[in-house]
């Protein structure tokens, strides 16, 4: 009973004095907002990421497919608009910090590839928002270390992306 007990207060505690893991489990990503042309986010975004020594593996481009498919998912697609002016994602791995997570359990394996995003809204052009998937580690000390290297990089390159 005494296990329990303590087990419930170290939970409790964490969560109180650690808003960082609280936030984690409260959304599956973090974002920036900043004011800008989104082609220049965009270029901003990828030379953050291959700056870096990274490659990116794919980008999807959100937007058009929203567009794309709204004939087949969309009742009235003659009237459905994206919410976007302009939307992508990148997917891309850090190949030292991977290696990092994976030692240090073989099922942060679903970390990578880590994925980043920009867009910009039709109703707030000129806002371009940047962000990251939090990539959620299991919970062993070592993993804790390998995620928060991992989102130090994805944050370091979203406030780049910004600039």
């Amino acid at each position: 009973m005494r296990k329990i007990f303590l087990a419930i207060i170290a939970v409790a505690f964490t969560f109180t004095f650690s808003p960082v893991l609280a936030e984690k489990l409260e959304t599956g990503y973090h974002s920036f907002d900043g004011q800008a042309e989104f082609e220049d986010v965009e270029f901003n975004l990828e030379n953050a990421i291959v700056n870096r020594g990274l490659v990116i593996n794919y980008t999807g481009f959100l937007n058009a497919m929203l567009e794309r498919t709204a004939e087949v998912t969309k009742d009235d697609a003659s009237t459905y608009q994206s919410p976007y002016l302009n939307a992508i994602y990148l997917h891309f791995c850090s190949a030292a910090l991977t290696h990092a997570a994976v030692e240090a359990d073989i099922a942060n394996i679903a970390i990578c590839p880590y994925v980043m995003f920009a867009y910009e809204l039709r109703s707030t052009p000129g806002t371009v928002t940047v962000g990251y998937r939090r990539p959620i580690a299991s919970n062993s000390k070592a993993s804790a270390k390998a995620y928060e290297d991992i989102e130090k990089l994805l944050i370091g390159i979203a406030k780049e992306a910004l600039e």
